[in-house]
């Protein structure tokens, strides 16, 4: 105990120093920055990489991402730094369902997932400094991520009532078959620009390792003629605004 709060002590000093010296317009170079926060909003385009599963494909669909992060520049590591933080995103993919009556085209109906995850990406990255406000980075690592809640919405062409059903497995909702597992693990990478030490404007990827299906889902789709290896995994890519503070 007296170690962690020696070590909270040590993090807090080191943080208020930083913002010391930056008040006093003191430049700081990557391997001077010690301790960081920053926040961070932005959208994402996500999708799901799909392996033998019989219904096909699916198209890509927009949500959001917002988190905070924590960052500290390795001492006499010139630009190396880690990077942690907690992430909540909307994943999830979309595709275009048509109908047969007898013949002919029946009705058709826009199948929708939004399932939302809370993550903890861990990263180590570079940093190089363009100019003195104009710095440029990368980095990579895994997160882990788990499904807090989710929709699968069918809406229908003829304007009648949306059916949304849980997406996650145990959610509350009779048939089960259909929900897929809410943990995930993945790698992910981020690049981009910050300005004047405070704005950063970021392109992010994430590919899911974790398949999604159940394996009572697994040996029922094996069934289906030529499915040796199904899987689903979530995939998505990011535009995201940060401030540090």
């Amino acid at each position: 105990m007296k170690k962690t709060i020696m070590m909270a002590l040590a993090a807090l000093a080191v943080a208020s120093s930083a913002q010391a010296r930056g008040n006093d317009g003191f430049t700081f170079g990557p391997e001077d920055r010690g301790f960081s926060v920053i926040g961070q909003f932005g959208m994402n385009i996500s999708n799901f990489r799909m392996n033998e599963i019989p219904w096909g494909d699916m198209d890509a669909k927009a949500g959001f991402n917002a988190g905070i992060h924590a960052e500290y520049a390795l001492p006499e590591c010139y630009g190396i730094y880690l990077n942690a933080g907690v992430d909540y995103s909307m994943k999830g993919a979309k595709d275009r369902i048509e109908t047969m009556i007898g013949d002919q085209l029946g009705l058709g109906a826009t199948y929708i997932t939004r399932p939302m995850y809370l993550s903890v990406p861990i990263h180590v990255g570079y940093r190089y400094d363009v100019m003195d406000d104009l710095g440029i980075y990368a980095d990579f690592g895994p997160y882990f991520a788990f499904g807090t809640n989710g929709k699968s919405i069918l809406k229908m062409d003829d304007f009648s009532e949306d059916v949304r059903t849980g997406f996650f497995m145990n959610d509350k909702d009779d048939n089960q078959f259909y929900k897929v597992q809410r943990t995930e693990f993945g790698l992910g990478f981020r690049i981009g620009a910050e300005y004047a030490r405070h704005y950063n404007f970021l392109f992010s990827c994430d590919w899911g390792i974790t398949d999604m299906l159940t394996q009572s889902q697994k040996h029922t789709l094996v069934l289906y003629p030529g499915i040796k290896n199904p899987y689903i995994k979530n995939f998505a890519a990011g535009l995201t605004f940060g401030y540090r503070f």
